[in-house]
């Protein structure tokens, strides 16, 4: 509200102290097409605190500029896929749904479900069987070496008990193995219970289902099987990808590639944010030029935290070079949109600022580069710019 009372009493004082001479409308109009301007008196352009200063020259760096696609970041995505062969019977994301890391995407049905459970039964009981022939080998060697000590047994046959037990101790230990092998295999690789049944002996349909987990947190990008498809081994059932960082893959010009480096800070702007500078950092270079556009691939890793860009969203790059050039730069304060062109006020006489049309390129620590439309020393408001524009807008009504 302060700002709109500032220019509504600026432009009272500049209407006190503009002095347009009595023509006809047809005239005035032509007039103000031709040379528009606005003119202050000195006292005014002191009330007002209008400022000029002269465009200044300097040297700038040169920056190196190129396009590129922003794609996801491979090593923060996984296709989530099928361990073993089976029919999709349930499937729990959608297409962009987020999931936490060990989160069920999809349940399976195989028959190695059934398979791995009987190969457990079969090494249970044969463990528990080898367990008896070994408490019956431990009591055998144990009579024989108190009859041993009572002289009514030989050496031979304390040795032969004692070499019968150690053989059974060495059974019991490999049919362990092959328990514990049958186990793992059920709850750590299929994910599935040891038994297909509850305590009170009602089956459980889950507990035949193999679950398909999410091995990090993440997006789902990509959802290849659906209810009933028939998977095999490594089939890709989603596609999951953490969203925080992309990959930008940029294409470098030849010419500019010795100035190009790893851990290298490059800017980022894409149509979506076209005031928004996004930051990311070299990390790879390619390894083969394209024979057609002359151009290497590099990769860059670009921060996504905010989660604004997107997998192939098209993008504007821009990194430091060491080669530097002269430009011409006003503050950015000085820089106004008037009719959808950029302009600057220009002092072309004392009391008298004419709009001038001028090309921006690069903003420099709250300066804007000017490609065209200015010539070194001209004098520029910097200060009351936003004043003049709205006077010269209530001029032409």
């Amino acid at each position: 509200m302060s700002r709109v009372i500032l220019i509504a009493s600026a432009c009272l004082l500049l209407g006190s102290c503009t002095k347009q001479p009595t023509r006809s409308p047809e005239l005035a109009n032509s007039a103000k097409e031709q040379d528009p301007h606005v003119s202050v008196d000195p006292q005014t352009q002191e009330q007002l605190d209008v400022a000029v200063e002269p465009a200044a020259s300097g040297a700038v760096d040169t920056p190196i500029t190129a396009t590129g696609q922003l794609q996801l970041n491979q090593n923060s995505t996984w296709q989530v896929g099928a361990i073993i062969e089976g029919k999709v019977v349930a499937v729990a994301v959608n297409l962009g749904d987020k999931v936490k890391a060990g989160q069920i995407v999809a349940q399976m049905h195989s028959h190695e479900v059934h398979d791995s459970r009987a190969t457990r039964r079969q090494a249970v009981a044969e463990l528990n069987r080898l367990k008896l022939l070994g408490e019956q080998a431990l009591r055998v060697r144990d009579r024989t070496q108190r009859l041993f000590d009572l002289k009514a047994a030989s050496r031979e046959q304390l040795e032969a008990a004692e070499t019968q037990y150690r053989a059974a101790q060495l059974s019991v230990s490999t049919a362990q193995a092959e328990v514990d092998k049958a186990e793992f295999h059920l709850t750590e690789f299929l994910d599935v219970p040891l038994s297909d049944k509850t305590p009170s002996g009602t089956e459980v349909t889950d507990a035949d289902r193999v679950p398909i987990k999410s091995p990090a947190a993440g997006t789902v990008m990509e959802r290849v099987a659906n209810v009933g498809t028939v998977v095999s081994i490594g089939d890709p059932v989603v596609t999951v990808s953490d969203l925080s960082s992309l990959w930008l893959i940029a294409a470098i010009n030849e010419a500019e590639l010795s100035h190009i480096r790893v851990g290298q800070p490059v800017r980022i702007s894409v149509r979506a944010y076209p005031d928004r500078i996004f930051p990311g950092k070299v990390f790879q270079l390619g390894e083969r030029m394209d024979p057609q556009t002359r151009t290497l691939q590099v990769r860059v890793l670009v921060s996504n935290s905010g989660g604004l860009l997107k997998p192939d969203m098209y993008a504007a790059v821009e990194l430091d070079s060491p080669e530097q050039r002269s430009s011409i730069s006003v503050p950015d304060s000085a820089v106004q949109e008037l009719n959808g062109k950029t302009i600057v006020f220009v002092r072309t006489k004392e009391g008298e600022f004419t709009p001038r049309e001028i090309t921006t390129g690069r903003r420099l620590d709250k300066r804007v580069e000017v490609l065209s439309g200015l010539d070194q020393g001209t004098p520029v408001v910097v200060r009351g710019a936003m004043i003049l524009k709205s006077q010269l807008l209530k001029d032409s009504e």
